[in-house]
């Protein structure tokens, strides 16, 4: 699966840096834009990014205007905005939010309440598009993070989007098993399982999650 695409729409070319470096390390695919109108050239790519860092304070347009413009193009897949203010600028952050971006920070960003509001954004995005073949690889992959995470409900969530789309796909049946067993729920876990198996006879941690139950029900030993 590609990496999620984040664009840093941010002027001040240290912030970029900062967050490119940083983004860069935790496996995402970066662009950056200095300006409005970079960042509007970035969102007519395609693919569009999946999310974006918004400065609202960048020229040329500014960062309102990008979000004015964004709100009335039909892209697709729609990138998920977040916002980036100075000190004391929560009122444009809330008109931002108006306007269209699902969430907001201010400058300067702490790394783990970034990665916290991305992953937050991506989560939306991806089950708002977990039924289209894209976003059904993606709602696996977020149930897989989240279930590696020990964060069954959520897991629960993008299984439950991802169903629809799921038909006769192994790996589908086989998140499930692990969400099952992760419940303690043995016996659902074991027929999903099988219907992994039987989906795909080579999958191999289905095929092993069988084995760790036959000798007896406990925690699994692999995730995701």
């Amino acid at each position: 699966m590609a990496p999620t695409r984040i664009l840093i729409a941010e002027d001040e070319r240290s912030i970029r840096t900062l967050l490119r470096t940083y983004l860069t390390c935790e496996g995402f695919e970066i662009s950056e834009a200095a300006d409005g109108q970079e960042a509007m050239d970035a969102i007519t790519q395609d693919p569009p990014p999946d999310i974006i860092l918004l400065d609202l304070s960048m020229p040329a347009p500014q960062g309102m205007e990008v979000l004015l413009r964004l709100k009335n193009m039909v892209v697709r897949p729609r990138p998920r905005v977040i916002v980036l203010t100075a000190n004391g600028s929560i009122a444009r952050a809330v008109e931002a939010i108006k306007l269209g971006a699902v969430d907001f920070l201010e400058k300067p960003c702490q790394p783990e309440k970034l990665l916290a509001v991305i992953h937050r954004a991506l989560d939306q995005k991806v089950l708002a598009e977990a039924a289209t073949p894209e976003g059904y690889a993606a709602a696996l992959a977020r149930a897989r993070r989240h279930l590696a995470d020990g964060h069954t409900s959520r897991a629960e969530e993008f299984l439950r989007a991802a169903s629809r789309m799921a038909d006769h796909d192994p790996e589908y049946f086989y998140l499930l098993g692990l969400w099952h067993e992760s419940n303690d729920c043995h016996a659902e876990a074991r027929t999903a399982y099988q219907q992994a198996a039987q989906y795909d006879p080579q999958h191999g941690p289905a095929q092993e999650a069988l084995r760790r139950l036959s000798v007896g029900p406990g925690t699994p030993n692999e995730h995701p």
